[in-house]
């Protein structure tokens, strides 16, 4: 009996604190934007984890800049705010970086506020493949031990959750606040890469040439980026234990088939037909 409740409250502490920690990201966050300088310029990547973040960063860069890639990190020229506000970096540095500032983004859509400035570019991807990606990764940075099943369960299954894949990507499709958005989809950069490129400097005002065209391709292909991962995968905590060099994975498209088993492929249909298809014509 004493093992069962001591085993019970170190649980019920755990949770307490996992919680607790959450909340003071949160708050940190929510503190660092209020000093946050907004510019019509801004140009916000929105996406739930694993969906293409990076490669909208890169892409995006290289469209509105001279595209140098002489940078340590992606970071440094393509921030994220919530990182920085976590690390305790002063919002003076992102309020002091020139137009267009490109900024990515994993908040959910109460985030953002009504009157944002600047523009939003949301990129969706096959939840399937999501689990995939996330679930590789979880394993080779969190937990070496995690299985595909547990991590589906926290991120997809767990309604509640703070990162629920369908509330997620359902908020930010439905768009109640008509927020300036253009939606993009991972497939379609995939298998119409130039065509949503040319959607995307549209939409950005931007005059896409053959140049800027042949340096986003350049810069944007899978060999670049897994070449020069340094750039834009996490950056090392001091820990020598984990592996960083498999943040740029493969970059595939239709993998989550072969990873799930027939009740989660049936439990992803009913959800995905009751939070995502009646959004599906933005996508």
């Amino acid at each position: 009996m004493y093992k069962k409740f001591v085993t019970l409250l170190l649980k019920l502490l755990v949770k307490i604190y996992k919680n607790l920690e959450a909340t003071i990201v949160e708050l940190k966050h929510q503190l660092y934007f209020m000093d946050f300088e907004e510019r019509d310029s801004d140009v916000f990547v929105v996406t739930y984890l694993k969906s293409g973040t990076t490669w909208m960063q890169v892409i995006l860069y290289n469209l509105l800049t001279d595209g140098n890639m002489d940078f340590e990190h992606i970071y440094d020229v393509s921030p994220w705010p919530k990182n920085q506000s976590i690390k305790n970096e002063p919002v003076s540095k992102l309020n002091s970086m020139p137009s267009p500032r490109i900024m990515k983004s994993h908040d959910d859509y109460s985030f953002f506020s009504k009157e944002i400035k600047g523009k939003i570019i949301y990129v969706y991807r096959d939840g399937k493949d999501v689990a995939v990606s996330l679930y590789h990764h979880h394993k080779n940075y969190r937990d070496p031990n995690i299985t595909f099943d547990e991590n589906f369960e926290e991120f997809f299954t767990k309604e509640k959750a703070v990162m629920n894949w369908f509330k997620f990507n359902k908020e930010w499709l439905e768009n109640k606040n008509n927020l300036p958005v253009l939606y993009v989809t991972y497939e379609q950069l995939k298998n119409n890469f130039e065509e949503t490129v040319a959607r995307i400097a549209h939409y950005l005002n931007i005059n896409l040439t053959e140049g800027i065209l042949n340096r986003i391709r350049e810069h944007g292909s899978f060999e670049f980026m897994k070449e020069h991962e340094s750039k834009f995968g996490l950056i090392p905590p001091v820990k020598e234990n984990k592996v960083y060099n498999e943040f740029i994975r493969k970059g595939k498209t239709g993998e989550g088939n072969e990873y799930m088993n027939d009740n989660q492929i049936a439990f992803f249909k009913k959800k995905y037909i009751e939070y995502i298809k009646p959004f599906e014509h933005k996508l």
